[in-house]
């Protein structure tokens, strides 16, 4: 039986400086695999604080969406500890291009080593870890290589709709999705900000139509919005369950199948 555990839920820099909400990734297991999607500040900790602790060793892959530090900034740690301190050589490395290589590549090269393989997303192109299959999807996020990801196990289809600006075929990549988590950023619109906003989140929701959406990555002004009570209201709207991710928050399988 799969699983998904929120192991932080903060969103854009200021929540994240002031750890409002915790910044750790999100960890996973499908099909027996397990993978941990945007370790951010925190992540190694909250992964031993958990309860049950999740064991480094156990994951089989890491998954990068983007480089910016409220996603990456555990990334190096999390290589050396799922290899066993580097004495291992083990785990695969999932990242965009610019994650790896240019000016400013956030993955270390002397961990590089510790993995097995390490492979470049591109758009649409799928890779396979274990007995799950991602696919990735190319969002529009200020300069930086962005990907959402599609998780597909025994336990159905899972989108990661992460950091991006709306746009219109956006919606269509996650179709069939049985859940659907979303970056929700902002409570209201903002054209100089390339995040979604509750309302552009609700919009892939109702076009989507998953079993079930988790709104999560929250800003400033969706948390003074209060995010269970938003999602609440978007269920009784849209008449699709809709909740707000919490830190430490499992969802399990049956939760979506």
């Amino acid at each position: 039986m799969g699983w998904i555990k929120f192991l932080g839920t903060a969103g854009a820099r200021f929540v994240v400086a002031r750890q409002l909400r915790s910044s750790a990734g999100t960890w996973l297991e499908l099909s027996g695999t397990q993978l941990l999607l945007d370790p951010g500040p925190g992540t190694l900790l909250r992964c031993r604080k958990a309860r049950p602790p999740l064991e480094p060793l156990e994951l089989s892959g890491i998954i990068l969406s983007h480089k910016h530090l409220d996603h990456s900034t555990d990334v190096n740690i999390m290589i050396e500890a799922m290899a066993d301190g580097g004495y291992k050589r083990r785990g695969v490395l999932l990242a965009p291009h610019d994650a790896l290589e240019g000016e400013d590549p956030v993955v270390l090269r002397y961990v590089r080593p510790f993995l097995e393989r390490i492979e470049a997303f591109q758009d649409g192109k799928a890779h396979t870890v274990g007995g799950v299959r991602i696919t990735p999807v190319r969002h529009r996020h200020g300069q930086v290589e962005t990907y959402g990801v599609i998780v597909e196990g025994a336990e159905g289809r899972i989108g990661f709709v992460v950091d991006t600006k709306f746009f219109p075929e956006l919606p269509e990549r996650y179709a069939g999705c049985q859940l659907l988590v979303l970056n929700t950023v902002l409570r209201e619109w903002n054209p100089d900000i390339d995040h979604l906003s509750l309302p552009e989140a609700l919009e892939i929701v109702k076009a989507v139509r998953p079993k079930l959406a988790v709104l999560t990555h929250f800003g400033m002004t969706m948390l003074r919005g209060k995010p269970k009570e938003l999602a609440a209201e978007a269920t009784a709207k849209l008449g699709l369950r809709v909740v707000a991710a919490e830190d430490g928050m499992t969802l399990e399988a049956k939760d979506w199948a």
